[in-house]
């Protein structure tokens, strides 16, 4: 009987020299391998063609699992790549919108900026003509002392030409100085003010870069040839001075936005936190705002330092530009060595004697503004841990001698809102001093006033720069690290 080769996976028949099947794809080794031999009556009816094994309902369906899924596998891969690849599109897409949104933000707010200018410098150009009619004013002061000197000696007696003499030294001398302040107030407001648009240009500069776009060429501000042109144009004015702007009842601090941001300044009578980490620049304002009130404002004041020497404190200042010379008539400095000589034979805790010294003090000298460096020093001096009381009892024995206290304080601002001595809820203010990490790798220092009784303050944070003697105050416009 005839045999021939059948495939051993789907039935189909084989020739002898075929290697694998033609429906299914089976491998066929030699006639051996996968196919068996199948015998075939001769003479009988054949059995079901491959038409008729197509249209059976038994038939079963090989599967082609094995020689598809190898070419469907690499196609599965690349669509989920394509997928994740127009996500990260669509994510560039919002990102870029968002940035294209605060490059109009920053364009709106550098217009508003040179708006502002503007502004400043017409209001510069009304005052000079009101020093230019002062200065004709007191030309002719001068011109009529000189006449009457010159024209009419013999009436005059010999005192009262004493007294003519030393009026006009005193009127010149009074005079040069309110030049040179009028100059130095117009040059920081100038200062601050082309400080802000350089950081708003550039701002500018970095969201068209990041979106693109053609860039436009940038407006170039040379600050010190601006400077230069105002102090050439102030030294030929002579005036009485620029009016003071603060309201009764404030104590300056002589840092211009510091005041704007205060409403005028610290209310008289207050007792201020100051609060930040190492390397803020709490002790180096605290004794700022205290150096200007007794230089510029004649206002006596009293810093007592718990943790640094008297001499290299004064040190540190004098670097920074606040000359000991300029105040050392109205403010006191005093460290824990000059404390200890002064109130020998006292006796008692740290704490009373601490007290006893500011009130002999304060009674002797006249003084109206305190800072202690700093609360953690005053406390680790006590015998007994510091309650909410204690600290009440304090603050409210700085009120009593009509003091405006500034109180420096290391214990960082989110332990303060917990402290069991509750140091920020029983102070009458808080400035609350930080260091900020910026994009671009920077740290900044960041001020901000958290809470001012009986002042309309304004919270948000400003950036903090000393330069010239001075701190300068300015909305922060990098975004800081997380």
């Amino acid at each position: 009987m005839p045999r021939i080769l059948e495939c051993s996976r789907c039935g189909a028949g084989i020739g002898h020299n075929d290697t694998q099947c033609w429906r299914c794809g089976e491998p066929v080794r030699g006639g051996g391998g996968g196919a068996r031999l199948t015998a075939l009556p001769m003479g009988k009816a054949p059995g079901p063609g491959i038409r008729d094994l197509r249209n059976s309902k038994d038939k079963v369906v090989p599967k082609a699992e094995p020689a598809i899924r190898p070419i469907l596998e690499p196609y599965n891969g690349r669509e989920r790549e394509l997928e994740d690849r127009e996500k990260e599109v669509k994510e560039t897409m919002a990102a870029l919108e968002a940035e294209a949104r605060e490059m109009e933000a920053a364009a709106r707010e550098l217009e508003k900026e040179r708006l502002a200018l503007r502004e400043a410098r017409e209001r510069i150009a009304r005052r000079e003509e009101e020093l230019d009619a002062k200065a004709i004013l007191l030309e002719d002061i001068l011109t009529l002392t000189q006449d009457i000197k010159r024209d009419a000696p013999a009436a005059l007696s010999k005192d009262d030409q004493e007294i003519l003499q030393m009026a006009s030294t005193e009127l010149g001398s009074v005079l040069g100085e309110e030049r040179k302040r009028i100059r130095k107030e117009i040059e920081r407001e100038m200062a601050e003010q082309l400080t802000r648009i350089q950081q708003l240009e550039a701002e500018l500069k970095v969201a068209r870069s990041q979106l693109g776009r053609p860039e436009r060429p940038a407006v170039e501000i040379d600050i010190s040839k601006v400077l230069s042109e105002v102090s050439a144009e102030l030294r030929s004015q002579i005036g009485a001075g620029l009016p003071a702007d603060t309201a009764d009842g404030t104590v300056r601090t002589h840092v211009e936005k510091l005041d704007q941001i205060l409403a005028g300044g610290v209310p008289e009578g207050h007792a201020v936190l100051v609060n930040g980490p190492p390397g803020s620049m709490k002790t180096s304002l605290t004794y700022n705002i205290l150096h200007n009130a007794a230089a510029k404002g004649g206002m006596k004041g009293l810093f007592l330092s718990l943790e640094q020497d008297c001499a290299s404190l004064l040190r540190q200042m004098g670097r920074l530009g606040m000359d000991r010379k300029e105040s050392q008539d109205n403010l006191m400095v005093v460290d824990l060595v000059d404390l200890r000589r002064t109130m020998e034979g006292h006796t008692g805790d740290w704490r009373s004697i601490i007290s006893r010294y500011i009130e002999e003090t304060v009674a002797a000298n006249g003084i109206k503004l305190l800072a202690l460096d700093s609360l953690e020093s005053f406390a680790a001096m006590s015998e007994t841990e510091l309650t909410r009381s204690d600290v009440q009892d304090l603050f409210d024995g700085f009120r009593s001698l009509g003091l405006t206290t500034f109180i420096i304080s290391e214990t960082p601002m989110s332990k303060l809102e917990s402290d069991r001595r509750m140091e920020l809820y029983v102070a009458d203010g808080a400035l609350e001093l930080s260091l900020k990490e910026t994009g671009d790798c920077h740290v900044q220092r960041w001020l901000r006033c958290v809470k001012m009784r009986g002042a309309n303050i304004d919270p948000r944070f400003y950036c903090m720069m000393h330069a010239g003697g001075s701190f300068i105050l300015s909305v922060p416009m990098n975004r800081c690290a997380e």
